[in-house]
């Protein structure tokens, strides 16, 4: 069986290899873009919360609503009390007022996760989860671009992140961590539990 499997590989691999010439003089179409060019640009454009004034922000903000619900609070912040969350942008700053660990800062009671190890320089914004249970972060538009967290809980009240079925972080309450290490960018679901 496994020479079987081997032989069909092989085949796949040199069936893979040919290549089809044009005819003389005809024009050679241009690939396209990588498919995963284009998406990888498109999420890269898609979270980057940083905004420049107040009218970028309030745009960014109406277009995250328009894609995964949500309320508008305030200016900076969007609530899903249905599911627990509360989502909160960074204010427009001029570059060089910026100090390299400002960040948003997570409620008592709230585990709180960070775009970005430094949570400021580009984009930092912060989703915090004030429910137990299991939160898929895709629902928020924040699957695989958590760098840092906080578990502000009380009492021992836990939480966890995953990458599928993979832990990447677990902690009780009043845990830092101010980046991820192997496990940055790579969060698809947050764990609350007491």
């Amino acid at each position: 069986m496994k020479a079987r499997g081997a032989l069909s590989l092989t085949a796949a691999a040199v069936a893979l290899t040919v290549t089809v010439q044009a005819p003389a003089g005809a024009a050679v179409p241009t690939p396209d873009p990588s498919p995963t060019t284009s998406v990888s640009a498109a999420r890269a454009e898609e979270t980057n919360f940083t905004s420049v004034d107040d009218a970028d922000l309030a745009g960014k903000i109406d277009k995250h609503i328009a894609r995964y619900g949500g309320q508008r609070r305030g200016a900076n912040q969007i609530v899903w009390s249905d599911k627990g969350a509360v989502m909160t942008f960074p204010t427009p700053v001029k570059a060089t007022a910026r100090t390299a660990y400002a960040r948003i800062a997570c409620g008592y009671g709230d585990y709180c996760l960070y775009q970005h190890a430094l949570w400021d320089r580009e984009g930092g914004a912060m989703i915090a989860f004030y429910e137990y249970g299991l939160h898929q972060l895709a629902d928020f538009g924040w699957q695989d671009i958590t760098s840092a967290l906080e578990n502000n809980q009380s009492d021992r009240a836990g939480g966890a992140i995953y990458d599928d079925a993979t832990t990447l972080n677990r902690s009780r309450a009043w845990y830092k961590a101010d980046a991820l290490g192997s496990g940055n960018d790579r969060a698809d679901i947050a764990y609350l539990f007491p």
